[in-house]
């Protein structure tokens, strides 16, 4: 797992050209999706195939661009709306984020109420 401390990590809402590096996804966050590529925020691009994804991300002096090729399977992404016609981001968790490294398909973001006691609850368990 990548270490990204406490860094926002924004999905990217559409295929991106996988041969791009880092000019090419720099561009694209900048020009679609409308964010400063220098924040520190972490970009993250899903190819049109879903066997790959690349990460990029500006750390104090330089970019760092991070590639994951799947031998099998694919990365399956939410489907993220268009924005007047421009792409979108969807802002992952850590564990969404590793949840996507995985493989795990999270469908949607709905937290399951637990069961706690109150203090005014007399019931064993």
């Amino acid at each position: 797992m990548i270490a990204l401390g406490n860094r926002r990590i924004f999905l990217c809402g559409s295929v991106v050209d996988m041969r791009k590096g880092i000019d090419g996804l720099a561009a694209v966050v900048l020009g679609q999706l409308q964010r400063d590529p220098n924040s520190g925020e972490v970009f993250v691009f899903v190819g049109s195939h879903g066997t790959r994804l690349k990460a990029l991300c500006w750390e104090r002096d330089g970019f760092w661009l991070a590639t994951k090729r799947l031998a099998r399977g694919r990365f399956v992404v939410p489907r993220i709306a268009h924005v007047d016609g421009r792409p979108s981001t969807l802002e992952l968790s850590p564990s969404d984020w590793q949840l996507l490294l995985d493989g795990i398909v999270v469908r949607s973001r709905t937290v399951l109420e637990r069961w706690r006691r109150n203090g005014n609850d007399t019931s064993s368990v």
